[in-house]
């Protein structure tokens, strides 16, 4: 059995007790029913805007209000009583390094999880007999959208796969929508993209994928999970539990693809094309510390962090509010 469908089919056992336990008359009202959620554009979220349309955060009493944050750099939100947002969505590097940089965050639950030609380097056309191979890049820059973010964890490691390590490259940070055009014009030798950005560059300006970084020991990479801080668990525990049930449910809805494909142009802005012909990873419905503990082991070792973050020990369902 390979490890995707060991994964699948333990992520559809703890959904069935979770959906279950939905179903109880005895789920208490949240204590704040507007939650503030933070998210991004990029395709882990669509979930969410699947569970707005279909009114399955009001079967959990909750009347989400969405916060987009920005889509480049570092997000640093301030997730305490009064601050940006209640919840929030971003990539594991990014919650793990705000964690190692002292927020008092709890894990939520997952978001999305890498698969092949989701995410990876693409060049231009023109490129294509000037690098053969990754050792080709050494010493070329390559564009990110975070110089600490999830673009460099998976190109290092896709790097040292091919025995070169980081410092034999230039990383380059841009904004997602302005790596296609950094790439064409020259300006960097690859850039690393996610869905649906490697589509739409390869539609409109011609970018090919050079290099899949969710393969080999990034396969099934998981990409992305939803935090609060732990005072806001602690004094909203109704609230967490409403989130986590209507999580789990959008998340499983979102296998049917087509409502993904529906919801993607109405926040990310891609054309319908795109959303069609994109490949796309998979929405875990469960969370299970052993995957967003890859990204952190992973971060330890690249030097992303100093001291190993222990998922366990940041699970919400590990730690009930109190």
């Amino acid at each position: 059995m390979s490890r995707r469908t060991l994964l699948a089919g333990m992520g559809a056992f703890a959904l069935s007790a979770c959906t279950d336990s939905s179903k109880s008359p005895t789920n208490p009202t949240p204590e704040v029913p507007e939650i503030r959620l933070g998210v991004l554009e990029v395709t882990d979220t669509a979930p969410l805007f699947v569970a707005q349309r279909e009114g399955i955060f009001a079967k959990y009493g909750l009347n989400p209000k969405f916060v987009t944050m920005e889509l480049t750099g570092d997000q640093r939100p301030d997730l305490e009583q009064g601050g940006q947002a209640d919840v929030t969505f971003d990539s594991w590097v990014t919650i793990f390094l705000n964690i190692t940089d002292g927020a008092d965050w709890v894990v939520l639950g997952e978001a999305y999880q890498a698969a092949p030609r989701t995410t990876g380097l693409v060049i231009a056309q023109s490129g294509i007999n000037r690098l053969r191979s990754v050792a080709d890049l050494k010493g070329k820059p390559i564009g990110v959208n975070n110089l600490r973010g999830l673009g460099v964890l998976l190109t290092n490691s896709l790097l040292r796969t091919n025995g070169m390590v980081a410092t034999d490259v230039n990383y380059v940070e841009r904004p997602f929508d302005q790596l296609a055009q950094a790439v064409s014009s020259g300006d960097v030798a690859a850039a690393w993209m996610v869905e649906p950005y490697m589509t739409r560059s390869q539609l409109e300006t011609k970018c090919v994928l050079f290099a899949d970084t969710a393969v080999g020991p990034t396969a099934d990479f998981p990409q992305s999970g939803y935090a609060c801080a732990r005072s806001f668990a602690r004094r909203n525990p109704n609230t967490v539990r409403a989130f986590q049930l209507a999580l789990a449910e959008a998340q499983q809805r979102a296998l049917d693809r087509s409502l993904v494909e529906e919801v993607l142009p109405e926040y990310i802005k891609v054309s319908k094309n795109v959303a069609q012909l994109m490949n796309l990873g998979a929405y875990p419905s469960t969370t299970l510390a052993i995957r967003p503990q890859r990204v952190a082991d992973l971060m330890l070792e690249q030097q992303f962090l100093k001291t190993r973050i222990d998922v366990t020990s940041r699970m919400a369902s590990v730690n009930p509010p109190s």
